[in-house]
């Protein structure tokens, strides 16, 4: 590190400490009191989690995690990962519209979605399997026990390495008696059904087993307000765009998951085996991707390279606002495109299953978790955000993992426990890019109109090994030292399989020619925390991490110009290391618990790939360097039996320390494009600037309200509000792709039975009806305009939501 960053790290640590000395005797205090003067008696619940895979509560844990239960995110709704955002404040999730799916930033470190081919920086953890791909989002949150968020690298205990953080959802066991619910509810903004059943019980006296389903359709919260166009400077009249077919981009999802759960009495063996699939369909990724900056327009417009016509869209405006243009293609030109159809869809399919076994001996206890992931994407649609469907793509995605974990812990009653164990994984990717973007007549050999199929793969294999040693020095005082050994290796192919004659070996790479890779790699990550829990009712640690995140081939990058070379496709490994100080405290017998750290991160080969317009490819290097440090804190609170409180805020600082990144379409020299790459082109410097989507500060906060009507029923009132200053959503760091600072709301009003047998629901999110993005990207077929930005577009989260429910349970 470097010494301004010890420095910082160390100036952390003393702030630890100094805190740590100054609350050490509250407990104590609160119980003197206690005895006085308090008249509620119902402390907050122990919160239990598994961040060091082991069960401990939040407060003896020595790791920077948020745990969010199943009573709320029932409470607000949750039905996938992008709500999670609205809980922990240094967190975003959203879709992106191609690439790799979607947009996963913890303290303002994530993959760049806009190449399939990165790993993702905060890993997702489902049951045990680690994911590795941003597309899980769209997985749903079905019938879950509890969603823990660790921040901060995870050399140990997860998987794969994850340099930013690990989002951990498990799903609710099987029970051993018999249990379950139903639950129906109706969305107004967007006309949306959603129907939820779980049934869980005994089988045996040994086993028990789960079911949960849940269906929903959605006509749409979008407006996408294409018409149909009666001339194009691209197209005759018989080969026109056509208007989309429909006005209200929807989509439909179903999702099950079956369990089971081996539970001998009195044998240290149990088992539990955990299946679940997904079916998605919508009406395209790009439905609510909007223009949100004309840059020197006052509409979307499009243009074609060599065709000196500037379209401009009659249908389209040029802000965030939940309207988008996009039609269908011209009749005709889907024939002999492979994916393609002549109207925007998307259709995903997910598996995934655990099988989980575990031994809980005197002396040892071990763990065994065999894991399978497979994906099956595919999507067509229009990319230069106008009715025009002038830069269109279809794609598949196919990704399938196959993963072993053994561990080995022992329980020792001696100062002296050790675990250790090892992972290995098998994956397989497959990603078929096939693209229009020129208006090039039909091929006379193969009729095919699109301009090129370009499919590409990648087998991977990972082995590693990890083991961690923990010293009780005293009865308070625990260090903790560990480290992971990581093996990758992956080997990867991209090629043309298909170029319109006129474009091959001129502007695209030639058909047929094949682009390979060989990579190979190895790390260590090591990690040591000592850990100080004076009391019961406090914990304080500091601790060294370091993490990995390992390289490889970017499969969809589009291989423009024709004289591409290998060395452009490929990406180096990413590492981190660091320091983080923490402090939790629970406090007036219970009913406050305060967590709080301070960490400071350095990044090198930071992984990065933006959107060269003019090219309409992803360019993908690797940052120089980069720090992130910060300061969170988190509370929760019940003054009343019959009030919970809870909130938290993050300040994160996140910087490039070097790099030289592309120059955003427009800018000139004076602008700062203006660092020579020695072959004619420029970058510019962007060191000591933020990182794409990395706010420096946000917070969330919120109550949830349980009052007695009577003796039999209950009325509970809840609310939540998030704020996230603002940030640079473009991956070129495009000034003009700035998205304001936001705040968003959401509510609910329930009254049920104080059995709680049913509950009636009226669920609020995002009342203020605020758009916003996460992701931002420079149009295709945007005219450059020295001084001023090309167009840019923008991907809308879901604006207001109402929700009305009812929930019976039995």
């Amino acid at each position: 590190m470097k010494s301004s960053e010890l420095q910082w790290a160390t100036r952390s640590v003393l702030l630890m400490a100094a805190v740590a000395c100054a609350m050490g005797s509250t407990p104590v205090v609160a119980q003197e009191t206690s005895k006085v003067g308090a008249t509620a008696d119902k402390p907050l619940e122990e919160v239990i989690v598994t961040a060091r895979q082991r069960e401990e509560s939040l407060l003896e844990a020595p790791v920077a995690v948020t745990a969010i239960g199943a009573e709320q995110l029932a409470t607000f709704g949750a039905r996938d990962a992008r709500d999670l955002a609205r809980q922990v404040p240094s967190l975003a999730i959203d879709r992106s519209s191609s690439g790799g799916g979607g947009v996963i930033v913890l303290r303002g470190i994530g993959s760049s979605p806009s190449n399939a081919g990165f790993d993702q920086a905060v890993a997702v953890n489902v049951d045990g399997v680690q994911t590795g791909r941003a597309r899980i989002i769209d997985f749903g949150m079905l019938d879950l026990k509890q969603v823990e968020v660790m921040k901060g690298p995870q050399a140990l205990f997860f998987g794969k390495n994850s340099p930013a953080g690990v989002i951990n959802m498990t799903s609710a066991s099987p029970t051993s008696e018999f249990e379950g619910y139903v639950r129906a509810g109706y969305e107004f903004e967007a006309d949306e059904y959603i129907t939820e059943g779980v049934v869980s019980g005994p089988l045996t006296d040994a086993l028990s087993g789960r079911v949960a389903l849940r269906y929903s359709e959605m006509d749409g919260w979008l407006r996408n307000t294409a018409g149909q166009l009666s001339s194009s400077p691209f197209a005759g009249p018989s080969n026109l765009p056509q208007r989309p077919e429909t006005d209200r981009p929807g989509d439909e999802n179903f999702l099950g998951r079956v369990s089971f759960a081996l539970r001998p009495d009195g044998s240290p063996f149990s088992a539990e085996l955990k299946l679940a699939g997904m079916k998605h369909t919508d009406d395209g990724p790009s439905a609510g991707q909007e223009v949100i900056n004309c840059g020197a327009f006052a509409t979307p417009v499009v243009i074609y390279a060599g065709i000196p016509t500037v379209a401009a869209d009659p249908y389209g405006d040029c802000k965030l606002d939940g309207r988008y243009s996009n039609g269908g293609l011209p009749n005709g030109y889907a024939d002999n495109w492979p994916v393609a159809e002549q109207f925007p869809y998307t259709d995903t399919k997910m598996v995934l299953g655990s099988l989980a076994i575990n031994y809980d001996g005197d002396r040892f206890g071990g763990a065994s978790v065999t894991g399978y992931y497979n994906s099956d994407t595919k999507y067509f649609d229009n990319y230069d955000g106008t009715v025009y469907m002038a830069y269109d793509a279809a794609e598949h995605e196919k990704f399938r993992s196959v993963s072993q974990e053994f561990r080995l812990f022992s329980k020792f009653d001696s100062p002296l426990n050790f675990m250790v164990g090892t992972y290995y994984q098998d994956t397989t990717l497959d990603f078929t890019n096939t693209v229009l973007i020129a208006p090039l007549p039909a091929d006379a050999t193969t009729g095919k109109r699109h301009t090129w199929e370009k499919p590409g793969s990648t087998e991977g294999q990972t082995l590693s090994a990890f083991g961690q040693l923990t010293w009780d020095i005293t009865s308070q005082i625990e260090l903790a030292g560990g480290v992971r050994y990581t093996e990758e290796k992956k080997d990867s192919w991209l090629t043309n399989a298909w170029v319109h004659p006129p474009l091959s070996g001129t502007a695209l790479a030639p058909q047929g020619k094949m682009f390979t890779d060989n990579f190979k790699d190895d790390n260590l990550s090591p990690e040591a925390t000592l850990t100080w829990r004076p009391t019961e009712d406090f914990t304080a640690y500091v601790g060294y991490k370091t993490g990995y995140k390992s390289g490889g081939f970017g499969i969809s990058t589009n291989l423009v110009p024709a004289t591409i070379t290998v060395d452009s496709i490929r990406f180096k490994s990413e590492e981190i290391d660091g320091f983080e100080g923490g402090v939790k405290s629970r406090l007036l017998d219970g009913r406050v618990v305060l967590t709080s750290n301070v960490y400071t991160y350095d990044y090198t080969n930071l992984q990065v790939t933006s959107f060269n317009a003019a090219t309409t490819s992803f360019i993908i290097s690797n940052a120089a360097s980069a720090t992130i440090k910060g300061i969170e804190a988190e509370v929760s609170a019940r003054p009343l039996d019959w009030l919970t409180l809870n909130g938290g805020a993050a300040y994160n600082k996140a910087r490039f320390d070097d790099y030289l990144a592309q120059c955003w379409g427009g800018q000139t020299a004076a602008q700062g494009c203006n660092v020579a790459n020695g072959n004619g082109s420029f970058s510019w410097q962007r060191s000591g600037q933020a990182l794409s989507r990395a706010p420096d500060f946000t917070a969330n906060g919120g109550f949830d309200a349980k009052v007695a009507l009577g003796d039999n029923y209950t009325l509970t009132i809840a609310g939540n509000a998030r704020f996230s200053d603002d940030y640079v959503a473009a991956d070129n760091g495009n000034p003009f792709g700035e998205q304001s600072a936001f705040w968003l709301f959401d509510a609910n009003l329930s009254i049920g039975p104080a059995d709680e047998r049913w509950q009636l629901s009226l669920i609020g999110k995002n009342l203020t009806n605020e758009f916003y993005t996460s992701y931002v990207a420079e149009k295709p077929g945007s005219p450059v305009v020295a001084g001023t930005t090309v167009q840019l577009l923008g991907l809308a989260n879901r604006s207001r939501q109402v929700l009305f429910q009812g929930t019976f349970k039995f």
